[in-house]
C-alpha cells in the first residue's frame, strides 16, 4: 500500500478516535491517574527528580519521624582543634598515616603543646564508625558473622552522635524493611528463632545507611571502594590456593550426571554457590577499577584481581552465577553503548565456546530435568508457591526454623530444605505482601538514583563505575531467581554494604561538582550534601 494511502488511513483511525466517548473517556481516566500519580509519596520516590524527590521526603511524617530519631541527637563527637604535639607530629610525618586519615575523613589535628590526651580520644571516637566499617568490608571474606555485627553496632551508636544521615528514597524504604522485618520476625510461627535473626539481619541493612552517613567525599569511598576490590582479591587467593592443592568440595554437584567435573571451589564461603553470588557483585567492581583507577598501578591491580576472580567463578562451577554474570555484564553494554550490542552476542558466544567442556556441561545442564539439582529446584518451589498461598498476607517469619516448621504440611516428595532457593519468593514468604513490595521499593530507589546519576555526569570513568553497580546488582538479583542469596549472612552483609558504597559514590561524585541544594530545601536535607 502506498505510503500516502497509510498515512491518510492512520489519520482517518486516529480522528475517529478522538471523537468518540470511548477514546475521550480513557484519555481523561489517564490524565486524573497521572495527576493523582504526581501528588503520590511512594510515586515520587521513583519518578521525580533529586530535587522533587527531597522535597517530597521533606513533607513525610514519617520521614520526619526517623530525622528526629537519628538527627535529632546532638551531635558533640567532631574533629577536635588540636592534639598532643608529640604524637600529633609523629603521625603527621607519616606519609601513609597522613594519607589514609585525610582520605577517610578523619585528619589528624594540628599539635598544640598544651593540648591533653583526652583530644585523642575524642579523635579515636569520631573517626571509630569510617574506620570500623573500612574493617568490616575488608575482613567481611574472613570474619564470623556475629563478630562482623559486634563491630557494626557500635560504629553505629557512635555515628548516631558524630554525624547527620541521608534519608533520601532507598533509606526510607530500607528504614520500612527494617521495621517489617522486625514486626515480621515478633508474628513468627517460631518467634524464638525468628527474632535473632530478624534482629540481626537488621543491623545489617542499617550499614547502608552507616556508609551514606560516613563517606561524604570521593576520596572517602574510594577507600571503600579499595577495601571492597582487596576483600575480594584475599577471597580470591584462598580461592587459587584451594585450586593448587586441591582443597576443594564434591558437594552441592550431581556426580552420576557430572563425572568429568572434579572439585567445586568455595573460597571462605563454604559453598561454591555462595561465593560465586558474592564474586557476582565484586567482579563488576574490580573490572570497573581498571578504568575508574586514576594511577597505572592500581589499574595494572585491579585487572590482574578481575582475572583471578573471573577463574574463581568459573571453578565454582555455579550454573546460576555463569548466567547472571552474563546478565549483568549485558546490562553493562546497554548502560554505556547500546550500540555494542552487536558484538556483545557474538563475543559472548565465541566465548562460551572457549570455556572448558566440563563448564559448557555444566551450563547447558540447566535444561537437563535428570539433574536432581534442577529437579530439586522446582519441587521446591512448586512447594514454596503452595505455601504462599495460605501465608502471603503477614508471611511466616525468618529463619530456616520458621520456613521447615511450615514447609512441611506443602512440600512435594516429603523434601525437606533450609530455604525455597528464590531471594524475591523468601522475603514474600518470610515477610508477606507489604515485605516484598518494599524489598522491591528499596532496590528501585537505588537503580533510578544510579540512572539519574548516568544521566547527569558525562564523565566516562564515572559512567563505568556506575554502570558497573547496576550491572553487580541486577547479576545479583538474577542469581536470587535460582537460589536465596541472603541465607549466608555475610553475602547479605556485602549487599547492603554495596548499596550504601553505591549510593554514596553518587552523592560525592555530584557533590564534587559542586551541585547546590534547592532554595526551599528543608534543613534536615542537609546531610545529604554535608
Amino acid at each position: 500500500m502506498p505510503t500516502k494511502k497509510l498515512n491518510w488511513l492512520f489519520d482517518t483511525i486516529l480522528n475517529w478516535l478522538r471523537g468518540s466517548l470511548l477514546f475521550s473517556g480513557l484519555n481523561a481516566g489517564m490524565d486524573w491517574i497521572v495527576k493523582l500519580s504526581q501528588g503520590s509519596f511512594i510515586v515520587g520516590l521513583f519518578i521525580a527528580d533529586d530535587i522533587a524527590q527531597r522535597s517530597s521526603l521533606g513533607r513525610s511524617v514519617f520521614v520526619r519521624l526517623w530525622d528526629k530519631i537519628l538527627n535529632g541527637i546532638p551531635k558533640p563527637l567532631k574533629i577536635p582543634a588540636r592534639w598532643p604535639s608529640t604524637l600529633a607530629s609523629l603521625l603527621s610525618g607519616s606519609f601513609f598515616i597522613r594519607g589514609l586519615t585525610d582520605h577517610m575523613d578523619t585528619p589528624i589535628p594540628p599539635p598544640v603543646p598544651n593540648a591533653t590526651s583526652g583530644m585523642v580520644m575524642v579523635w579515636g571516637a569520631y573517626a571509630l564508625p569510617i574506620w570500623a566499617l573500612l574493617a568490616v568490608v575488608i575482613a567481611l571474606p574472613v570474619l564470623p558473622t556475629m563478630i562482623l555485627a559486634g563491630i557494626i553496632i557500635p560504629a553505629f551508636l557512635f555515628a548516631l552522635f558524630s554525624r547527620r544521615f541521608v534519608l533520601d528514597g532507598t533509606a526510607v524504604f530500607l528504614l520500612f524493611f527494617i521495621i517489617i522485618t522486625l514486626i515480621s520476625g515478633v508474628m513468627s510461627v517460631d518467634m524464638a528463632s525468628s527474632v535473632p535473626i530478624a534482629v540481626l539481619t537488621s543491623v545489617f541493612m542499617l550499614s547502608t545507611l552507616l556508609v551514606m552517613a560516613c563517606c561524604k567525599t570521593r576520596e572517602s569511598v574510594d577507600m571503600f571502594i579499595l577495601g571492597f576490590v582487596a576483600a575480594s582479591a584475599i577471597a580470591g587467593v584462598v580461592g587459587a590456593y584451594q585450586m593448587l592443592t586441591g582443597h576443594t568440595t564434591v558437594a552441592w554437584l550431581d556426580l552420576m550426571l557430572f563425572t568429568d567435573i572434579g572439585l567445586r571451589l568455595y573460597s571462605t564461603f563454604d559453598n561454591p554457590n555462595v561465593y560465586g553470588t558474592y564474586l557476582l557483585l565484586a567482579i563488576p567492581v574490580a573490572a570497573a577499577c581498571v578504568v575508574y583507577a586514576k594511577k597505572i598501578f592500581f589499574k595494572i591491580c585491579a585487572f590482574g584481581i578481575t582475572g583471578l576472580l573471573v577463574l574463581n567463578l568459573i571453578a565454582t562451577y555455579s550454573r546460576g552465577c555463569y548466567v547472571s554474570l552474563a546478565i549483568g555484564a549485558l546490562i553493562f553494554v546497554l548502560i554505556i553503548k547500546k550500540q555494542l550490542i552487536v558484538a556483545f552476542i557474538p563475543a559472548l558466544i565465541g566465548v562460551f565456546l572457549l570455556l572448558p567442556s566440563t563448564v559448557v556441561n555444566r551450563v547447558v545442564g540447566i535444561l537437563n530435568f535428570d539433574d536432581t539439582s534442577t529437579v530439586f529446584r522446582l519441587n521446591i518451589w512448586r512447594g514454596s508457591l503452595r505455601m504462599l498461598m495460605d501465608f502471603w498476607p503477614i508471611g511466616v517469619g525468618q529463619g530456616e526454623a520458621a520456613f521447615n516448621r511450615v514447609y512441611t504440611y506443602y512440600s512435594l516428595g516429603a523434601i525437606f530444605t533450609p530455604h525455597s532457593h528464590n531471594l524475591f519468593l523468601q522475603i514474600f514468604i518470610e515477610t508477606g505482601i507489604v515485605g516484598i513490595l518494599v524489598f522491591v521499593g528499596v532496590l528501585a530507589c537505588f537503580i533510578r538514583a544510579q540512572v539519574n546519576f548516568l544521566r547527569r555526569t558525562n564523565e566516562f570513568r564515572l559512567r563505568v563505575f556506575s554502570a558497573a553497580l547496576v550491572a553487580a546488582v541486577v547479576g545479583f538479583l538474577a542469581q536470587g531467581a535460582f537460589d536465596y542469596n541472603f541465607y549466608n549472612y555475610r553475602v547479605m552483609l556485602t549487599f547492603f554494604l554495596f548499596m550504601g558504597i553505591g549510593i554514596a559514590f553518587t552523592r560525592a561524585a555530584v557533590n564534587a561538582e559542586k551541585v547546590e541544594a534547592a532554595p526551599f530545601e528543608s534543613e534536615w536535607v542537609k546531610g545529604y550534601h554535608d
